[in-house]
């Protein structure tokens, strides 16, 4: 096995062992569950990272093992510039996900499980990411759903968690089975189920092309929770653990944003897409305007910053439906920027509960310089977010504005832009209730370490994406071949 074969191996592997470890015998490793599964996450991140070499060598070929030769199934594993922007936000999210939990479980019962379904989720997200096979990559889709689902179930907040469960299991499973169908009308047509010969053997002919487009399209764009698919999003948020809420918001969504990127757009030629650049334009505005407006109306502060995401996953779509290179590399460059800051604002959100146990924003206020830096945490998240300039989404958005405005669909782009009103309006309520205003005598408990490092490192890394942005944009400039070779062939 080559170095770049073990590696993208590794990746999966390392966390899938450790998770066993842990959900097998992980009684006996009670105490010591936490470092294995940080070690784990941090092994995992630091391999991805080191792909980044290999991948700029070019001397790789996809990993390929004969499943079922007489029906053409093959597994195969592959690891390519359009896919790495992805694999290395998943990576890092898992970690801070994972260093956020050392202190949030410290009284939790059964840590060993949690810890080992969250690496299992994060296995999941690696898996679908590298998978080349469309066995491997539904494989993996199920697991990161079905661990996230347990998350939530066995270590969810409230009563509701039951009923919470339910709609988002059916409702995201809804989804992943349109995208199935989409890969076995595929599979149909070529014989073959690993992707690079079914790129290859694409025919822009097929007569169930269009439907292909369209359960893509739906499928992914349920995972990415843009309106009207967003509702299982808000409940699923709010009730998750903050660990799994950091993957779900950070990480997880941008799987719909790879599928998308991945099937249909690197397949399906220019003449045949075009005419659902529009449509994806106009719901990417529609999906960002209606998550500011639920935001700017919410009072809970955990589904404020739900909704935000619903917001910012229209700022995506809009990207990706301009079928521009600026738009793609901006929609790309926003995932990636978004996994930050989003990871961000909920670590502050979960230090905030945690230290006051209230989570209304009308029952806080007068909180600034009583948390021990989280404000400024808080305040450098929501700038970002509001897209000033020298902070990591100023970037991102600029692309994706300006993308608008090089389509005939002017209007589209304009209200794009003032949308992003919004975000500003709904930022300037969440810092402004919870840090500012009258005191409302609340008794605050000092937030531990790790929660609060965690919140400080994410701090740090959006400000330098956002002084020192060019490395991300050479990174992602590398997948631009991937999408607009199979757009214009």
């Amino acid at each position: 096995m080559e170095n770049y074969h073990f590696s993208i191996v590794s990746i999966i592997g390392i966390k899938v062992l450790v998770s066993m470890l842990l959900l097998t015998v992980g009684k006996r490793l009670m105490h010591q569950s936490r470092w294995l599964a940080i070690g784990a996450s941090f092994l995992s991140m630091m391999v991805s990272i080191n792909l980044i070499n290999i991948l700029q060598e070019g001397a790789f070929k996809p990993l390929e093992i004969e499943y079922l030769p007489l029906v053409g199934i093959r597994l195969s594993l592959n690891l390519d510039w359009l896919s790495f922007p992805f694999l290395l936000t998943e990576e890092f999210v898992t970690f801070f996900a994972v260093f956020y939990a050392l202190d949030y479980l410290k009284k939790a019962e059964n840590p060993h499980y949690f810890y080992g379904l969250l690496l299992l989720f994060s296995a999941g997200m690696s898996g679908t990411t590298l998978a080349n096979d469309i066995f491997l990559f539904y494989l993996f889709w199920e697991l990161m759903l079905i661990a996230s689902a347990l998350l939530v179930l066995i270590w969810g907040d409230g009563k509701q968690r039951i009923s919470v469960t339910l709609k988002y299991f059916i409702i995201t499973h809804l989804g992943s089975l349109l995208v199935l169908v989409a890969f076995i009308i595929l599979y149909s047509n070529v014989g073959m189920d690993y992707f690079s010969v079914m790129s290859l053997a694409f025919n822009a002919s097929w007569k169930d092309l269009s439907l292909v487009i369209l359960l893509f399209l739906i499928g992914f764009s349920v995972k990415m929770a843009v309106v009207p698919l967003h509702i299982w999003l808000p409940d699923a948020h709010s009730v998750a653990p903050m660990p799994v809420t950091i993957m779900f918001a950070a990480a997880m969504l941008s799987m719909g944003t790879y599928g998308i990127l991945r099937f249909p757009m690197s397949f399906i030629p220019l003449g045949q897409f075009s005419q659902y650049g529009v449509y994806l334009m106009g719901f990417g505005v529609l999906s960002e305007i209606y998550g500011a407006l639920m935001a700017l109306s919410e009072n809970d502060i955990k589904r404020i910053i739900a909704y935000s995401s619903v917001s910012q996953m229209g700022y995506i779509l809009f990207g990706i439906g301009t079928l521009t290179n600026s738009g793609l590399m901006g929609a790309t460059l926003h995932v990636v920027y978004h996994a930050i800051v989003k990871a961000l604002l909920f670590c502050c959100v979960g230090n905030i509960i945690y230290a006051v146990e209230k989570r209304d924003i009308r029952e806080l206020g007068g909180l600034w310089g009583k948390l021990g830096g989280q404000g400024i945490a808080v305040l450098i998240g929501v700038l970002s977010f509001a897209g000033l300039p020298a902070l990591a989404i100023f970037n991102s958005e600029w692309l994706i504005f300006s993308s608008g405005f090089q389509t005939p669909f002017t209007t589209l782009a304009v209200l794009e832009v003032l949308g992003s009103l919004l975000t500003v309006a709904y930022g300037l309520r969440f810092i402004g209730m919870i840090f500012f205003g009258e005191q409302k005598g609340l008794r605050i408990k000092p937030i531990p370490f790790s929660m609060r490092v965690a919140s400080f490192g994410l701090t740090i890394l959006t400000i330098i994406a956002g002084i020192f942005p060019r490395p991300l944009f050479e990174l992602v400039a590398n997948e631009m071949p991937f999408i607009l070779e199979g757009i214009l062939k």
